[in-house]
């Protein structure tokens, strides 16, 4: 187990209820990642993997805007300088090397969009991982499998997080946005996920241009707004 996994146990049991501090992975997986709605199954196998005793290596598969980043972000809340947090894009064969040799505390690195890691760069991210002295831990999320090499992607438990469902989706948009009433916020959301878009992203586009005094015109008059400038820049794409 990480050491920073350990101190957060200890420090997690001084602080409940002598009757509640025998919990099971699963119990314990949902307090930390309790700011995540839903998918209970992905948070009890992260913390597994976290506090398994051997290198598990997590790649969190799915479509965009499905929660696989907030784990992460969750992990290097929790974690703090024990982890290091990469985009793809940006992550060279150089820089990695480069990286463990000046970082030997760090435990974890996050590879957020793996998918979009050039091929040439995932053969040292590969060589990394089945090191026998590496103490290093790999998280990642990719939106597909598709770009990356099968011989890197087989050395991943992989865990692929479906789409929200739209009860999800509201649940979500109601515990974000906090500024406005509830039925504001469904109305919102309701209206965004009729138009196609499974993205929170596009609610608090909305929500950020709302008042708590506006009326139901009002902002059915800027959800109308929105629409039509998100179908326009879609245009330009």
């Amino acid at each position: 187990m990480f050491e920073f996994l350990k101190r957060h146990k200890a420090q997690a049991l001084s602080e409940i209820p002598e009757l509640e501090q025998e919990l099971s992975v699963r119990e314990r997986a949902l307090k930390i990642f309790s700011k995540i709605e839903g998918l209970d199954y992905i948070k009890e196998m992260m913390l597994r993997a976290l506090e398994s005793p051997e290198r598990a290596h997590v790649l969190l598969m799915g479509p965009p805007v499905s929660a696989k980043s907030l784990f992460m972000l969750e992990i290097e809340k929790m974690a703090r300088y024990r982890v290091y947090f990469t985009e793809g894009a940006s992550t060279t064969k150089a820089g990695l090397q480069k990286f463990i040799a000046e970082n030997p505390h760090k435990e974890i690195i996050i590879i957020d969009d793996i998918d979009k890691m050039p091929i040439q760069h995932q053969e040292a991210l590969l060589t990394m991982m089945e090191t026998v002295t590496s103490s290093v831990v790999i998280l990642a999320t990719s939106n597909s499998t598709e770009r990356l090499s099968k011989p890197l992607l087989s050395r991943f438990a992989v865990f692929e997080i479906p789409e929200y469902t739209y009860e999800e989706f509201e649940a979500i948009s109601v515990r974000i946005v906090k500024k406005l009433p509830q039925n504001t916020v469904i109305h919102i959301a309701s209206s965004v996920w009729k138009n196609g878009s499974k993205d929170i992203r596009d609610v608090l586009k909305i929500a950020k241009l709302c008042n708590p005094t506006d009326s139901e015109e009002d902002i059915n008059r800027l959800i109308s707004i929105n629409q039509k400038y998100r179908k326009t820049g879609m245009e330009y794409n």
